[in-house]
Protein backbone atom coordinates (compact mmCIF):
# COMPACT_ATOMS: atom_id res chain seq x y z
CA UNK A 1 0.00 0.00 0.00
CA UNK A 2 1.42 3.38 -1.05
CA UNK A 3 1.82 5.85 2.27
CA UNK A 4 0.90 9.24 0.34
CA UNK A 5 -0.67 7.92 -2.36
CA UNK A 6 -0.87 10.01 -5.84
CA UNK A 7 -4.03 12.60 -5.76
CA UNK A 8 -5.36 12.24 -9.62
CA UNK A 9 -8.02 14.35 -10.79
CA UNK A 10 -10.23 13.24 -13.52
CA UNK A 11 -11.46 15.93 -15.22
CA UNK A 12 -14.72 15.19 -17.38
CA UNK A 13 -16.96 17.90 -18.87
CA UNK A 14 -19.87 16.23 -17.77
CA UNK A 15 -20.68 12.36 -16.09
CA UNK A 16 -24.30 12.13 -18.09
CA UNK A 17 -25.65 8.64 -17.72
CA UNK A 18 -25.28 7.08 -21.30
CA UNK A 19 -22.72 9.34 -23.05
CA UNK A 20 -19.47 8.17 -24.11
CA UNK A 21 -17.18 10.31 -22.09
CA UNK A 22 -19.33 8.71 -18.93
CA UNK A 23 -18.38 5.64 -20.55
CA UNK A 24 -15.11 5.99 -20.71
CA UNK A 25 -14.47 7.80 -17.50
CA UNK A 26 -16.67 5.26 -15.48
CA UNK A 27 -13.77 2.88 -16.93
CA UNK A 28 -10.95 4.72 -16.54
CA UNK A 29 -11.93 5.43 -12.86
CA UNK A 30 -12.21 1.68 -12.30
CA UNK A 31 -8.65 1.53 -13.67
CA UNK A 32 -7.16 3.80 -11.10
CA UNK A 33 -9.11 2.35 -8.37
CA UNK A 34 -7.38 -0.66 -8.64
CA UNK A 35 -3.92 0.67 -8.37
CA UNK A 36 -2.68 1.23 -4.75
CA UNK A 37 -0.57 4.25 -6.02
CA UNK A 38 -3.34 6.51 -6.95
CA UNK A 39 -6.50 8.23 -4.89
CA UNK A 40 -9.20 9.46 -7.22
CA UNK A 41 -11.14 12.56 -7.54
CA UNK A 42 -13.98 12.81 -10.10
CA UNK A 43 -14.64 16.60 -11.30
CA UNK A 44 -17.63 17.06 -13.60
CA UNK A 45 -17.53 20.53 -14.92
CA UNK A 46 -21.07 20.39 -15.34
CA UNK A 47 -21.25 20.24 -11.42
CA UNK A 48 -18.20 21.43 -10.17
CA UNK A 49 -18.80 25.26 -9.86
CA UNK A 50 -15.39 27.21 -11.73
CA UNK A 51 -15.04 28.90 -8.47
CA UNK A 52 -13.90 25.40 -6.83
CA UNK A 53 -11.99 24.27 -9.99
CA UNK A 54 -8.65 25.80 -8.79
CA UNK A 55 -8.58 24.75 -4.65
CA UNK A 56 -9.24 20.98 -6.52
CA UNK A 57 -6.57 21.09 -9.30
CA UNK A 58 -4.26 22.79 -6.37
CA UNK A 59 -4.80 19.79 -4.40
CA UNK A 60 -3.64 17.03 -7.34
CA UNK A 61 -0.67 15.78 -7.84
CA UNK A 62 -1.93 14.27 -11.36
CA UNK A 63 -4.94 15.42 -14.16
CA UNK A 64 -6.56 13.12 -16.42
CA UNK A 65 -8.52 15.06 -19.03
CA UNK A 66 -11.82 12.85 -20.91
CA UNK A 67 -12.05 15.24 -24.11
CA UNK A 68 -14.17 15.27 -27.31
CA UNK A 69 -12.71 16.19 -30.37
CA UNK A 70 -15.17 19.11 -31.73
CA UNK A 71 -14.53 20.85 -34.95
CA UNK A 72 -10.68 19.44 -34.90
CA UNK A 73 -10.05 21.14 -31.24
CA UNK A 74 -11.56 21.04 -27.89
CA UNK A 75 -14.35 22.17 -26.58
CA UNK A 76 -14.98 25.58 -25.68
CA UNK A 77 -16.60 24.87 -21.80
CA UNK A 78 -12.87 22.76 -21.89
CA UNK A 79 -11.08 25.77 -22.40
CA UNK A 80 -12.82 27.76 -19.90
CA UNK A 81 -12.28 25.71 -17.30
CA UNK A 82 -8.49 25.51 -17.69
CA UNK A 83 -8.36 29.35 -17.66
CA UNK A 84 -10.21 29.86 -14.76
CA UNK A 85 -7.42 27.90 -12.89
CA UNK A 86 -4.31 29.12 -14.21
CA UNK A 87 -1.58 28.86 -11.45
CA UNK A 88 -2.73 26.16 -9.76
CA UNK A 89 -1.86 23.74 -13.46
CA UNK A 90 2.06 24.67 -12.89
CA UNK A 91 4.20 21.60 -12.48
CA UNK A 92 1.18 18.82 -12.74
CA UNK A 93 1.47 16.20 -15.20
CA UNK A 94 -1.32 16.39 -17.74
CA UNK A 95 -2.45 13.08 -19.46
CA UNK A 96 -5.56 13.23 -21.81
CA UNK A 97 -8.19 10.56 -23.13
CA UNK A 98 -9.63 11.33 -26.15
CA UNK A 99 -12.29 10.66 -28.31
CA UNK A 100 -14.30 11.16 -31.96
CA UNK A 101 -13.64 11.96 -35.66
CA UNK A 102 -11.25 10.43 -37.79
CA UNK A 103 -8.50 11.47 -35.55
CA UNK A 104 -9.72 9.56 -32.78
CA UNK A 105 -10.05 13.20 -30.38
CA UNK A 106 -6.01 13.40 -31.57
CA UNK A 107 -6.16 16.89 -32.85
CA UNK A 108 -8.08 17.94 -29.10
CA UNK A 109 -5.47 16.15 -27.59
CA UNK A 110 -2.48 18.18 -29.82
CA UNK A 111 -3.92 21.68 -28.94
CA UNK A 112 -4.46 21.07 -25.17
CA UNK A 113 -0.51 20.51 -25.35
CA UNK A 114 0.33 23.72 -26.63
CA UNK A 115 -2.81 25.24 -24.04
CA UNK A 116 -0.61 23.26 -20.59
CA UNK A 117 2.48 24.11 -21.70
CA UNK A 118 1.69 27.19 -21.77
CA UNK A 119 0.84 27.11 -18.01
CA UNK A 120 3.64 25.34 -17.00
CA UNK A 121 2.03 22.00 -16.58
CA UNK A 122 3.95 18.80 -17.93
CA UNK A 123 1.69 16.69 -20.90
CA UNK A 124 2.96 13.22 -20.65
CA UNK A 125 3.13 11.32 -24.30
CA UNK A 126 1.16 8.66 -23.24
CA UNK A 127 -3.02 9.21 -24.57
CA UNK A 128 -5.59 6.92 -24.94
CA UNK A 129 -7.42 7.96 -28.36
CA UNK A 130 -11.17 6.70 -29.36
CA UNK A 131 -11.34 6.37 -33.28
CA UNK A 132 -15.11 7.07 -34.11
CA UNK A 133 -16.43 6.15 -30.89
CA UNK A 134 -19.79 3.18 -32.04
CA UNK A 135 -19.10 0.65 -30.13
CA UNK A 136 -15.49 1.01 -28.39
CA UNK A 137 -16.88 -0.61 -25.33
CA UNK A 138 -19.40 -3.86 -24.32
CA UNK A 139 -22.73 -3.03 -22.83
CA UNK A 140 -20.74 -3.95 -19.06
CA UNK A 141 -18.35 -0.71 -19.86
CA UNK A 142 -15.42 -3.31 -20.63
CA UNK A 143 -13.42 -1.90 -23.99
CA UNK A 144 -14.24 -3.84 -27.07
CA UNK A 145 -10.04 -3.37 -28.21
CA UNK A 146 -8.06 -5.81 -25.74
CA UNK A 147 -5.01 -3.41 -25.77
CA UNK A 148 -7.02 -0.49 -24.39
CA UNK A 149 -6.82 -1.80 -20.87
CA UNK A 150 -2.80 -1.88 -20.90
CA UNK A 151 -2.44 1.57 -22.59
CA UNK A 152 -4.40 2.87 -19.89
CA UNK A 153 -1.53 1.12 -17.20
CA UNK A 154 0.89 2.31 -19.20
CA UNK A 155 -0.33 5.64 -19.03
CA UNK A 156 -1.00 5.74 -15.17
CA UNK A 157 2.46 4.74 -14.72
CA UNK A 158 3.97 7.48 -16.60
CA UNK A 159 1.58 9.94 -15.05
CA UNK A 160 2.89 8.38 -11.97
CA UNK A 161 6.62 8.55 -12.92
CA UNK A 162 5.82 12.05 -13.47
CA UNK A 163 3.51 12.94 -10.54
CA UNK A 164 6.07 11.51 -7.58
CA UNK A 165 9.17 13.67 -8.25
CA UNK A 166 6.68 16.68 -9.37
CA UNK A 167 4.85 16.44 -6.27
CA UNK A 168 8.19 16.29 -4.13
CA UNK A 169 9.85 19.47 -6.41
CA UNK A 170 6.48 21.73 -5.46
CA UNK A 171 6.53 20.66 -1.68
CA UNK A 172 10.67 21.24 -1.42
CA UNK A 173 10.86 24.51 -3.74
CA UNK A 174 8.17 26.57 -4.82
CA UNK A 175 7.74 26.87 -8.57
CA UNK A 176 9.20 30.13 -10.14
CA UNK A 177 6.57 32.48 -11.15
Amino acid sequence: MTVHPLRLVLLVRNSEAGKFGTIVADWFGRQVEQRDDFKLDLVDLERTPLTELPARIDEADAIVAVCPEYNHGYPGDLKTAIDAVRRPWYAKPVAFIVYGGRSGGLRAAEQLRQVFGELHAVTIRETLSFHQPTDPFTPEGTPTDPTTPQAATTLLDHLAWWARPLREARTTTPYPA
